[in-house]
């Protein structure tokens, strides 16, 4: 069965409620989402500077990235006068390692590879008689640039994404959401496991622990409301 975002809040809030009242967890599928993908990237970050293999269950698919043509000097090492692509959108960030980005590769959307290049390689390629009109992809300022190609309109962006919900932002060529809530999300099993361990052990558990404050007409406060105005103290 699938995982997706859903089954993973449910799972974490289904525990959070056992043994005690349901009503005293009283966090949002957001805030709790948002626990689950700050530690899916922390643990996925620990496995990738071990030099571990990627498993394929992290990788993501942006299927319809739109290019637009723009004078290549934005890019800044290439001399002006002269026009690349680039994503209209930025493309969301990578799980964050000593590489520079995880994007794991960039296609046509006929599934031909765009290997990867960077603005100073693409400013002296032209020099070079074997590779002068190679295409190549970069990130810049989280933009996607493609150079030696000014017919492309649309590439397939496959990485290891920090926050899978930013894909909510971008669409496939049918108009899917790329992200949902019921989508299948980029986590395996066993890594799954692991995210709900440390959520509930590191998030959920001390929220559901902290002490009611009963002063300052704070009876009908719920616990967030509560942990809130500890923290404003």
């Amino acid at each position: 069965m699938a995982i997706t975002a859903n089954h993973l809040i449910s799972d974490i809030r289904g525990i959070a409620s056992s043994g005690g009242n349901p009503n005293e967890f009283k966090i949002t599928d957001r805030q709790i989402l948002y626990w689950v993908e700050q530690t899916r990237s922390l643990l996925i970050s620990q496995s990738l500077a071990k030099k571990d293999d990627i498993n394929d269950s992290w990788i993501q698919y942006i299927d319809c990235v739109e290019l637009e043509q723009v004078d290549a000097s934005t890019c800044c090492l290439v001399d002006t006068d002269c026009y690349v692509l680039r994503s209209k959108e930025r493309i969301p960030s990578t799980i964050d390692t000593w590489k520079d980005n995880w994007i794991v590769s960039v296609t046509t959307i006929d599934g031909n590879m765009i290997p990867k290049s960077n603005p100073f390689k693409s400013k002296y390629q032209k020099y070079n008689k074997y590779t002068h009109s190679d295409r190549g992809w970069y990130l810049k300022d989280d933009y996607l640039y493609v150079i030696n190609d000014q017919l492309l309109t649309y590439v397939s962006v496959a990485g290891l994404f920090e926050f899978p919900s930013d894909l909510a932002n971008f669409t496939s060529c049918e108009g899917m959401a790329c992200w949902s809530y019921d989508s299948n999300y980029p986590i395996s099993m066993s890594l799954a496991t692991q995210v709900t361990d440390i959520v509930i052990k590191t998030k959920v558990n001390p929220f559901m622990n902290f002490p009611m404050d009963n002063s300052n007409n704070a009876n009908n406060a719920t616990p967030q409301q509560n942990i809130q105005n500890k923290q404003s103290e």
